[in-house]
């Protein structure tokens, strides 16, 4: 029976400590006031309130009381990258930065590991730009240097992150070529060597020089799309 009311009182107290006025939690009232409202014994009380104790909702400090903790699910959710849309140029300029931050504490981590084996996949990138045949969409192979960088890294989060843009990078880089009715099959020459010029730092190991190159890189890519910083 004790066991019985215990469980009550502590679905109760569950309950309580649900509602937003606890969600940064506080001090509960005095164990002989909870338990008058609760209409129950203090014994059946404490029992509640060890497994409220054992499941990290509460804290009791000697001399102090019980203490509720916050609450951790309050945190506000992560936006749905997947869900995001590009539909202006300050769309553009927000995601584009994001990226520039990304792609070089890639190439720079890239560097510092130096994984000759995946190294060797950013110059395949490379070497299938340079292979594109009149047509063929140069989004594709550009992304893939860009991914075969992160990959290098060896951090998934690098790679988790710019494969979820994938798309917001591509709706940019296809919208800003219609405006400046540049073709998609059109690869610049100096994108090849910004590309080069990474690729090879990260080979040597050089990984300050990756990154104010990969740094490079992504501003003179924000000119070429956006035509300004």
């Amino acid at each position: 029976m004790l066991q019985d009311m215990s469980s009550h009182v502590y679905a109760r107290l569950r309950d309580m400590l649900d509602e937003p006025v606890w969600k940064n939690g506080g001090r509960l009232p005095p164990e002989a006031e909870l338990a008058t409202e609760f209409g129950v014994s203090r014994p059946v009380l404490r029992k509640a309130l060890v497994r409220m104790r054992e499941e990290g909702r509460i804290i009791s400090r000697r001399g102090s009381g019980n203490f509720v903790q916050p609450r951790a699910d309050m945190t506000p959710p992560m936006p749905d990258l997947e869900g995001l849309s590009i539909q202006t140029v300050f769309d553009m300029k927000r995601c584009m930065r994001f990226r520039q931050i990304i792609e070089c504490a890639a190439a720079e981590d890239a560097a510092k590991l130096c994984d000759q084996d995946k190294i060797k996949n950013i110059e395949a990138a490379i070497q299938q730009m340079l292979s594109l045949q009149p047509g063929q969409n140069v989004f594709d192979a550009d992304f893939a240097f860009h991914m075969a960088i992160a990959e290098a890294s060896a951090n998934p989060y690098y790679i988790y992150t710019l494969g979820t843009l994938r798309n917001q990078i591509r709706l940019t880089v296809e919208f800003t070529r219609k405006l400046r009715e540049q073709p998609a099959d059109e690869l610049a020459p100096r994108v090849l060597q910004e590309h080069t010029k990474v690729y090879e730092a990260i080979k040597n190991g050089d990984a300050n020089t990756a990154r104010v190159l990969m740094d490079k890189h992504m501003k003179q890519s924000v000119l070429r799309l956006l035509g300004h910083e």
